[in-house]
């Protein structure tokens, strides 16, 4: 029973994170879809909804941390993103609304996710993983002209209220860190650094080539696939060994080898291996703080992001600096890992339940 409950939990805060991210896209695109004639509109909403829905992650996290309450705090991410659906009309008000629901499902979602196993990176690949999907499904709807809010407004509906009644497992308990935190700023800044480093590069990447859709969709699902099953490999086989190895292998690839598909493909699958170790060694530093510290990450997503957006766009799209931008990425998570490792990870029996997916 608490092994199909856990399946049940995952399956449906995932389900969600694909189609909340899917209609946040559709009604972002559907908005400034008619204004494409004028660029400002369009990057003045974007950047709205992007520092509404990533920057004030913390916000909600410690929010929602305090509240002890993801189902619920989920529930009402959902309920607001199905609220923006129906408000086209109201562009500002459908980007604003869409940011703070996305935002808040986020934050609760991410939380539900590192404590339905504590310590685990699978559970928080996996909610993660679908986002991306959900995103360049929406994106393409959006852009299409055939927005129609009643569809997402029932699914989103349908699983806020599955989130709400689905059995939730016992909760377990969480490690406390010891107490010498001579460490504690270095790995947590190291971290943030690497996530930042990856973000950047990913909105660097010139990549003529997406505009071809089935090579878009299977680059968009390099990325699923990369978060879904890095959690997982790095569980079986060490956080240090895929999370790190997943970058050093990806690195020739994203940097050197933009112009051929298939090698950055493949590089993105790796690059994307260690997102859900950051997150659930994040987790680990903040004890009872998880979904803060998801939303540390999403904070550092958008800032890592700003740099392409500006005019230093030019240089960071250069092999040299995504090369570069990648090597001290590899360094950050190398150093945050095994300094969190050697001084804040307890040794022992794990207390998190054991699945046949963490099963050696």
């Amino acid at each position: 029973m608490p092994e199909k409950t856990l399946l049940f939990n995952i399956s449906a805060y995932s389900l969600a994170h694909a189609l909340v991210d899917a209609a946040c896209a559709a009604v972002l695109f559907a908005i400034v879809s008619p204004a494409r004639s004028d660029p400002q509109s369009l990057f003045q909403f974007i950047l709205i909804y992007d520092v509404i829905a990533f920057a004030t992650q913390p916000v909600f996290g410690l929010l929602v941390d305090q509240s002890k309450t993801p189902p619920q705090a989920a529930a009402l991410g959902i309920l607001l993103v199905a609220a923006s659906t129906l408000m086209l009309g109201m562009p500002l008000l459908a980007v604003v609304t869409a940011g703070i629901g996305n935002a808040v499902f986020h934050v609760a979602g991410g939380r539900a996710s590192l404590e339905l196993a504590p310590g685990k990176a699978f559970l928080p690949g996996v909610f993660v993983a679908p986002g991306a999907l959900g995103l360049t499904i929406g994106i393409m709807v959006g852009k299409s002209g055939g927005f129609t809010a009643w569809p997402f407004f029932i699914l989103l509906l349908a699983l806020a209220v599955v989130i709400l009644i689905i059995p939730r497992p016992a909760a377990l308990p969480i490690p406390s860190l010891p107490a010498n935190l001579r460490w504690f700023e270095a790995v947590i800044l190291l971290l943030l650094l690497s996530v930042a480093i990856r973000s950047l590069v990913g909105q660097s990447l010139i990549l003529p080539w997406k505009s071809d859709p089935s090579l878009l969709l299977a680059l968009t699902w390099s990325v699923v696939l990369g978060k879904g099953l890095g959690g997982i490999l790095a569980d079986r086989y060490g956080w240090v060994t895929v999370a790190v190895s997943g970058l050093v292998i990806s690195l020739p690839m994203l940097a050197f080898f933009t112009p051929v598909p298939a090698l950055v493909i493949l590089g993105t699958f790796l690059f994307n291996l260690s997102m859900p170790v950051t997150l659930v060694c994040l987790a680990g530093m903040l004890p009872g703080k998880s979904a803060f510290a998801f939303g540390l990450t999403a904070l550092a997503l958008i800032i890592g992001a700003l740099p392409a957006f500006m005019p230093l766009h030019a240089l960071t799209g250069e092999p040299g600096f995504i090369f570069i931008a990648i090597l001290v990425s590899i360094a950050a998570l190398y150093g945050g890992l095994r300094l969190y490792q050697r001084h804040f990870h307890a040794p022992g029996p794990p207390l998190q339940r054991e699945t046949q997916f963490t099963k050696k």
